[in-house]
């Protein structure tokens, strides 16, 4: 990317929009088996409210938006106790891995060097 193409704006409110859609109807599905209130004392308690592996699921979708499908480390390990943790982290990391593909890349010196020498070779 060279440095007179502007970069591209992370669209963070249609982002926002389809994490939120996207949990929206994972946790209102008729499958998903409500919680009757906080589990104290058991191992069900632990358990994130949305699992990573589950959540690995959005990033397909993120595709449409940001013209690629961002890579997996992108979701928190562990998962999400909540949507409100689901959207922080998720949008924050994607917000964060799209200006880092946005930023141009710095040739390393080996490359540098190389290119010279060819250049002199020929």
């Amino acid at each position: 990317m060279s440095q007179d193409q502007p970069t591209a704006v992370f669209p963070t409110e249609k982002v926002k929009s389809l994490l939120s859609g996207w949990w929206d109807s994972k946790m209102h599905s008729r499958l998903k088996t409500p919680m009757k209130g906080p589990v104290k004392g058991t191992v069900f308690a632990l358990q994130p409210e949305m699992s990573s592996q589950q959540a690995v699921g959005i990033l397909v979708s993120c595709k449409t938006i940001l013209g690629y499908r961002p890579s997996k480390d992108v979701i928190k390990k562990g998962g999400y106790a909540n949507k409100a943790e689901f959207l922080d982290s998720l949008l924050k990391a994607l917000e964060d891995k799209f200006a880092a593909k946005q930023a141009p890349q710095a040739i390393p010196a080996q490359m540098k060097g190389s290119e010279t020498n060819a250049a002199v070779a020929v």
